[in-house]
């Protein structure tokens, strides 16, 4: 008789085949959780480029991604369970996604087409658009989704023969998941998008997904389930079908079903509400949500590696469940004044000394503070999926259909979460609210679990679930009754301003709060955007006023790319224009619109003036109007979401829309920026427009960019008429511009200058997107920045006059403008010369420089004026 004669010795063969390959198993189950967050972040980039970065947008396009992953835990959990050979199907599923993540980009270029053909030829409504981007983003996405779904109960079932070991395995193969899904959230969202690009990261990870599978057919030896006879199975593995005992009734697993189910809605729900509250404290930017995911994933899978230890040799799970159930409730509640009290990260590092180590320092203080927040909740998070799938798995032959089951309802009810915590909670009752009335869902869900376990006495669970309930109440009642917490970011002054509004929408919280110089501002997401400030209404009347002036079309349609305090709108709206759109991305930024008559004038009610809400990249990919003249008034391309509006495809998409004689004007706040990243943003707007120019706002605080399609010509008679507009002239006295001079005294350079000062800098594109991925320094060393920057444009600056034409009638007259434009060039450059000297502490080397421009030409004191009113 050979050692295969009996069902035993077969088993006994199998399980030791299967202990010598289940550390490779680990290492690739590892690395697979790595490529999967990489095909999260690469895929949503790709599809919010598609489909714009509203956040209707990129939640219809995470629901369709993991709508994809629960499909393929509840369908791949039960073919495996069919008798298949799981680490052959795991090669399969692998090796599918792999071939996926090279045919994606194509795919979503169809995709591209396809919406933005529907979009142009249908009149389609907010809920009509939202429900086609829903069904195409699931289309494209639901095969490797549900490919990607599919591997945790295929692989558990190679793992979990023996139910008294299973909760072992799930958790230790959950947690090795969550770890890699970790690696590959840093690895993406620090290293591989910035050094290779965004296709190429998915090309790396899918070929690590083809190696994983590569390893998985060669160890997929005869590893297949065989359907063996009842009572032959029940001498090999020594278990019963059902588990017998009360606590694994089939009453318990539908339980821990549901719990699981409510527990992932409450998950994802926190994870909104906490992401919406520290992007205040780390900054708004794209490394920020990548540190916050980062943390909320290592602390899931902490905590499934700790419950794995255990939980096997524990009988009172349903207790047990339930009792994490309701530690995240009381712990998500106690973080709230960590919330309140955080230290904003750039507050301890501002004006420190550049270094090669600030990167780290500063990656390494923004992932202190998400911790601070999300740690032990999250850990009791990871606890929970381990735990349910013990409870919910009561037949180890159906042990595929079973994880698959709680993984597809888990991820489900994070679906719903996320969704109603976004788009519900937060506009509805405000993030610490939400919290709360979150954290209670929590608590009652570990209370019912609490009171359904059968191991334990009455009294004993009365006790647990009233002094756990008592201490969550009394802390719950405590905020609601002090009220809601008003959140305020380094970038908003570290004096407490006084706060007008306060707005926790769709997207993005808005604020407006005044300062103690009596400034009134908007900030989003804790970034100040707009406001009263003269240097604020420099940039928002420069942008506005610019190319019109230059403009020689008579009656120009105008495009504009944000709305700010409405500033921009309102300058636009002066001219004899025929019509302007304006889109806005966060939808309470024009509800605060009411704090800035000053600025905006009412421009909402202009018969002119159309507001569309919505992604300005998005827009300009599926509108066919063309434009004479476009202004982008986009924030930092730092920020989170704004890094798309830099990119050469993007200013593309902007020429298409540009008519023959049409002006584009992007504004490039190099005060933010290092002289690479603004020569970046320089060279990509030439790339797409080679007749560009530089100019400075009038109070020479920021710079514009002015693309057109020929070689600009700038017509001195008819510019000097339109200055003497009336409600251009007094919209543009505050800035020290009354004439020609004063406006041609902000020109920096030239196409040609402009291309030697570029020079063989980077091209900023959507698959290479540079500028959204290098650290922001600038924002730890701003001044060091600004005066670098300031003193290389000052190097390429060159005289307006080069440019003119129609200068005047006679030959004196053109001799005499070309003088005043001269000596106004001469004498703005000891004006900025003192500007600078001013930013380096150097007080008495500035009032020289500042003495010398006086005496060259005594028009540029009404600049001299504005500069001190704001330094006194």
């Amino acid at each position: 008789m050979t050692k295969h004669d009996t069902p035993l010795e077969e088993t006994r063969v199998r399980r030791s085949q299967q202990g010598s390959v289940r550390l490779v198993i680990l290492v690739l189950f590892f690395l697979s959780g790595a490529c999967g967050l990489t095909y999260e972040v690469v895929w949503m980039r790709m599809l919010t480029l598609v489909f714009g970065a509203t956040a209707f947008a990129t939640s219809t396009i995470l629901a369709s991604f993991f709508g994809g992953l629960a499909l393929g835990g509840a369908y791949f959990g039960r073919v495996i369970d069919k008798g298949k050979n799981p680490l052959l199907v795991y090669a399969l599923l692998e090796s599918g996604i792999g071939v996926f993540a090279f045919l994606m980009p194509l795919l979503f270029s169809g995709l591209s087409e396809i919406y933005v053909s529907i979009s142009r030829h249908f009149a389609i409504g907010f809920y009509g658009i939202s429900l086609i981007r829903f069904v195409l983003s699931f289309l494209v996405l639901l095969v490797p989704a549900t490919l990607m779904g599919g591997t945790l109960p295929v692989i558990i079932k190679f793992f979990a023969n023996r139910h008294e070991r299973l909760g072992w395995h799930v958790g230790q193969l959950y947690s090795m998941n969550t770890f890699g899904a970790v690696v590959g959230t840093l690895s993406a969202g620090f290293f591989f998008i910035l050094m290779l690009g965004v296709k190429e990261t998915a090309y790396v990870a899918g070929a690590v997904n083809l190696l994983i599978a590569a390893v998985a057919f060669a160890l997929a030896r005869p590893f297949s389930v065989p359907r063996v006879a009842d009572s032959k199975r029940r001498e090999v593995e020594k278990v019963p079908d059902e588990i017998s005992g009360e606590a694994f009734s089939p009453k318990a697993a539908r339980l821990a079903l549901w719990a699981i189910g409510l527990s992932g809605f409450c998950a994802l729900a926190l994870e909104v509400f906490w992401t919406r509250s520290l992007v205040f404290f780390l900054d708004n930017s794209t490394h920020a949500f990548t540190t916050i995911l980062t943390a909320f994933l290592l602390g899931i899978g902490i905590g499934s590696f700790i419950v794995a230890r255990f939980v096997d040799t524990r009988r009172k799970l349903l207790a047990g469940l339930g009792l994490i159930e309701i530690l995240i409730g009381v712990f998500a509640i106690l973080a709230i004044p960590i919330l309140q009290n955080s230290t904003p990260v750039f507050q301890s590092m501002a004006g420190v000394s550049l270094d090669s180590m600030l990167p780290w320092k500063w990656m390494g203080m923004r992932f202190v503070n998400s911790l601070t927040v999300m740690l032990v909740p999250t850990v009791l998070m990871g606890m929970a999926f381990p735990l349910a799938s013990k409870i919910y798995t009561r037949n180890v032959n159906k042990v595929g259909t079973a994880i698959g089951n709680v993984y597809a309802v888990n991820t489900m009810g994070g679906v719903f979460g996320s969704v109603i915590a976004g788009f519900a909670l937060v506009p509805l009752i405000g993030v610490q609210n939400g919290i709360i009335v979150i954290a209670a869902i929590n608590v009652v869900i570990g209370a019912v679990l609490v009171l359904s376990e059968p191991a334990m006495t009455y009294r004993i669970k009365m006790g647990a679930v009233v002094g756990l309930g008592l201490l969550f109440a009394g802390v719950g009642t405590f905020y609601l009754i002090n009220g809601a917490t008003t959140l305020t970011s380094y970038y908003e002054g570290i004096e407490s301003p006084e706060v007008l509004s306060y707005e926790e929408g769709i997207g993005a919280t808005v604020k407006v709060y005044d300062d103690r110089f009596g400034n009134r501002t908007l900030s989003v997401n804790g970034f100040p955007v707009a406001g009263t400030a003269l240097t604020m209404q420099d940039i928002q009347r420069a942008l506005a006023h610019l190319p019109l002036l230059l403009s020689d079309v008579p009656s120009p349609r105008v495009h504009i790319v944000g709305f700010g305090a409405g500033g921009t709108s309102w300058g636009v709206t002066q001219h004899n224009v025929k019509e302007v759109d304006c889109v806005e991305l966060v939808p309470a930024v024009p509800d605060a619109a009411g704090w800035f008559p000053e600025i905006n004038h009412g421009v909402l009610s202009e018969p002119k003036f159309n507001l569309i809400m919505g992604d300005g990249r998005n827009y300009a990919l599926v509108t066919d109007k063309e434009y004479d003249v476009i202004s982008i008034d986009a924030t930092s391309p730092k920020m989170a979401g704004n890094g798309s509006l830099y990119t050469l495809e993007f200013y593309q998409l902007l020429k298409a829309r540009l008519s023959n004689d049409g002006l584009l004007v992007q504004w490039l706040p190099f005060h933010l920026l290092s002289d690479r990243e603004v020569k970046m943003i320089a060279k990509t707007f030439l790339t797409v427009f080679p007749h560009s120019t530089l100019w400075f706002t009038p109070l020479r605080q920021y710079v514009i960019l002015v693309g057109a399609r020929e070689v600009l010509e700038i017509d001195f008679a008819s510019l000097r008429g339109r200055l003497e507009t009336e409600n251009v002239q007094h919209e543009l006295e505050m800035l020290n511009v009354t004439g020609p001079i004063d406006f041609l005294s902000s020109f920096v350079m030239g196409e040609e200058a402009l291309a030697r000062y570029v020079g063989d800098a980077a091209i900023n594109t959507d698959n290479h997107p540079y500028l959204e991925f290098v650290p922001a320094m600038a924002y730890f060393v701003s001044d060091m920045y600004l005066v670098h920057n300031w003193q290389n444009l000052m190097d390429s600056r060159e005289s307006v006059l080069s440019l003119l034409v129609n200068m005047g009638e006679s030959d004196e007259e053109i001799a005499a403008v070309a003088e005043r434009v001269d000596t106004r060039f001469e004498a703005t450059g000891h004006s900025i010369g003192g500007d600078i000297l001013l930013r380096l502490g150097m007080k008495e080397q500035a009032m020289a420089e500042y003495n010398t421009a006086l005496e060259i030409d005594p028009a540029e004191k009404n600049w001299l004026n504005s500069v001190w009113l704001q330094v006194r």
